[in-house]
């Protein structure tokens, strides 16, 4: 029984992902052959009366598509590689967020999408939080088709601000992400919330909110709610930074739980652990977080 070879720069995908200028492309394969037009995108059909006509091969261009919306989503390049199968929890809380980003991608061609919730991881960094979600997103675009887009919140801001100075205006930047089925929303609350960031984090909230249609992931490096400690004269200490209730103030907050499970995650960094990794041992079996 003859064995079929499996290309190794696709690994049987018929894609190739990878980081071009911080941003995540794909293309197609060399490998791609397309069993229905030969790789030609289209071929002759005929309708009900014999007459042969020239029509788009589904099959080729669902691919394509597909692949266009990955390059679209605005995806860093640096997570060319995220997957879950990749992804290494380290500890039970980080084992209950992969298994709960499995669950949302099989509840989602089983359960209406106008009821399902979003995510929104919580905890410090380096625990893979941007992993998880990006694995989300690039398998829903790649397997799915879904319109999606990726955005670091802080980036954005960025943006806008940049943006004033050529003439664009606020809505021509974020109209994108508001409108795609599914979005992902990253460094959640980072910045120095004045009155300006939180409108503009109003007009997506809301948006997103207000949208029965669509679904939003969120990562923030805050907590839900503040640890505090007891000294001996009954007076209370903040044992952490701002929770994110307080970054981004009650109304947000409530709408963001209304809207997402709260997903916990705790650990070491990993990025400092792999910094202080003997050089003597290998780092390729560790899994980049983010």
């Amino acid at each position: 029984m003859a064995s079929t070879k499996v290309c190794a720069k696709c690994r049987g995908n018929k894609y190739i992902l990878s980081n071009y200028e911080g941003k995540l492309q794909a293309k197609l394969c060399r490998c791609f052959i397309c069993e229905e037009c030969d790789g030609d995108g289209r071929f002759f059909r005929q309708d009900d009366r014999g007459v042969a006509f020239l029509s788009e091969c589904s099959f080729c261009s669902t691919t394509r598509k597909r692949l266009r919306l990955l390059n679209d989503s605005g995806i860093p390049g640096k997570f060319y590689n995220a997957t879950l199968a990749i992804y290494q929890p380290v500890g039970l809380q980080n084992k209950k967020a992969l298994s709960r980003s499995h669950d949302f991608l099989k509840d989602f061609n089983q359960t209406s999408q106008e009821t399902q919730r979003g995510l929104l991881f919580t905890g410090g960094p380096g625990l893979g939080k941007t992993h998880l979600v990006v694995s989300i997103l690039k398998k829903l675009i790649l397997e799915e088709g879904v319109d999606g887009k990726f955005v670091d919140f802080f980036q954005l801001l960025s943006d806008i601000r940049h943006g004033y100075s050529q003439d664009k205006s606020e809505m021509s930047l974020i109209e994108p992400y508001l409108k795609s089925k599914i979005l992902v929303i990253d460094e959640l609350a980072k910045g120095r919330n004045n009155e300006w960031e939180q409108t503009i984090l109003d007009q997506f909230i809301s948006s997103r909110y207000n949208a029965a249609d669509k679904i939003t992931l969120f990562t923030t490096n805050y907590p839900d709610t503040t640890k505090t400690l007891s000294d001996i004269n009954g007076l209370t200490h903040s044992l952490q930074k701002q929770s994110l209730a307080e970054k981004v103030g009650d109304r947000i907050f409530s709408r963001l739980i209304q809207m997402c499970d709260l997903i916990k995650m705790e650990g070491d960094d990993y990025r400092t652990k792999v910094q202080a990794f003997p050089k003597s041992v290998s780092k390729k079996k560790l899994t980049p977080f983010t």
